[in-house]
């Protein structure tokens, strides 16, 4: 009842994360246009009964590109260096490189965790804007890339990317990163599909959180078979989980991929633009 008083009147409507009801829409036959400061739009309103209505919907699907392709390569480095550990090892003065000077400890080769990324295989799981971005960066990292979409895309098969079938991409991937549209099947990550990663295998989710089945996920991390970064959670992070599971070198934040200077200011910039060529400014 508040947001249909708060759009009395109203031609147009500027919106991020609130929902727009079927029933304010019908109550407000003035509406002409609704422009979501957000990159998706379809679960925030009914876009059939809203352009039925005559009311142009605006939306920006793009300004997270870079911002969650970095993010996503700033995960997967956390992980395979060991980052934490080294920022708390550094912090309490015991860290390795001394320990091996002094000869405190001198591990075997297989005894060293951190891993390089050239050379591994990193499986995408969506290939849209930000998975293709993702495969440019790795490329530079010198990975074999793979990836599984609905399209297949002829141009990145030519530059090497090899398309594989979900369930093979998970057996075959060194580092597995979840792109999908956060419309894809719930749970597409199943419990199942998180048992086929191989032994030692990173895992990302900067997506959607209902995409993985999360308990089975914090699971595989508590046997320490896998590890994992995650942004996107199916509710709120659950803190007490991964306070715990932060300890086994899994790096945890919470939906900062998208969140840096340069994507907020072109989010304001393009609707800022949208509103302009709608009114044909």
């Amino acid at each position: 009842s508040e947001l249909n008083d708060r759009l009395q009147g109203a031609d147009g409507v500027i919106t991020c994360w609130t929902n727009i009801p079927d029933q304010v829409l019908l109550a407000n036959p003035q509406l002409r246009y609704l422009g979501f400061w957000t990159n998706l739009a379809d679960h925030r309103v009914n876009m059939e009964l809203a352009r039925s209505r005559g009311i142009h919907i605006t939306y920006i699907p793009d300004y997270g590109t870079d911002s969650v392709a970095e993010m996503t390569f700033a995960g997967m480095l956390a992980v395979s260096r060991h980052l934490v550990e080294s920022v708390q090892d550094t912090k309490r003065g015991s860290w390795a490189y001394e320990l091996l000077k002094t000869g405190k400890h001198v591990p075997s080769i297989e005894h060293i965790p951190q891993r390089l990324l050239r050379g591994k295989k990193l499986g995408l799981l969506g290939f849209g804007l930000i998975g293709q971005r993702v495969a440019e960066i790795a490329r530079a990292f010198h990975m074999d890339i793979a990836y599984w979409s609905r399209h297949r895309y002829p141009e990145w098969e030519s530059k090497g990317a090899q398309y594989l079938e979900i369930d093979d991409m998970f057996r075959w991937a060194d580092v597995l990163s979840v792109h999908l549209s956060p419309y894809g099947p719930a749970h597409i990550v199943s419990r199942e599909r998180l048992g086929m990663l191989r032994d030692g295998a990173i895992f990302i989710n900067t997506s959607a959180g209902r995409l993985v089945e999360q308990n089975a996920l914090w699971e595989e991390l508590a046997s320490e078979r896998i590890n994992a970064y995650v942004d996107v959670y199916e509710t709120l992070p659950p803190r007490k989980i991964i306070g715990d599971l932060m300890s086994r070198n899994n790096v945890f934040t919470y939906r900062a991929g998208w969140f840096t200077q340069e994507a907020v200011t072109y989010k304001g910039d393009r609707l800022v633009g949208q509103l302009r060529d709608y009114l044909g400014m």
